[in-house]
């Protein structure tokens, strides 16, 4: 049995162990580079006018807005505010529209509710208008 690799067969097999790690780093670099592309752009989608700020209040609020706004409701980030760990919500409508125009505005001021948790529900408590973006 021959025990010496010839000079050709040895660069063959040193390249593919060169060339095998090298295209497995490119790969694994494509992937996570993509991964990566794709859970930044994931917050770009959320624009500041969103009905889904609405969406993501509790039953017993959203209720509430949608009621008082029955047409196409927007609303910005800001438009709830949590306070005492969840237990009180206060919305700020200079940060709501309903079918595209503003609500809740006189003059500089503008409505503000209040509603605080009881149990698994929030009930309002109170209903007045502040400076906006306060």
């Amino acid at each position: 049995m021959n025990q010496f690799i010839s000079g050709a067969a040895m660069r063959k097999t040193k390249l593919r162990l060169l060339v095998l790690p090298a295209i497995c780093l490119a790969i694994a670099a494509a992937f996570s580079q993509g991964a990566a592309i794709a859970r930044g752009s994931a917050g770009s989608h959320d624009g500041p006018w969103n009905p889904d700020h609405i969406d993501q209040l509790p039953p017993d609020v959203r209720n509430e807005v949608l009621h008082s706004c029955p047409g196409h409701v927007q609303a910005t980030h800001y438009f709830a505010t949590y306070l005492d760990h969840a237990q009180r919500i206060r919305l700020h409508f200079e940060n709501l529209r309903c079918d595209g125009e503003p609500v809740g505005k006189r003059g500089d001021s503008c409505l503000h509710e209040e509603f605080v948790a009881f149990g698994a529900h929030h009930h309002p408590m109170k209903r007045y208008y502040a400076p906006c973006n306060d």
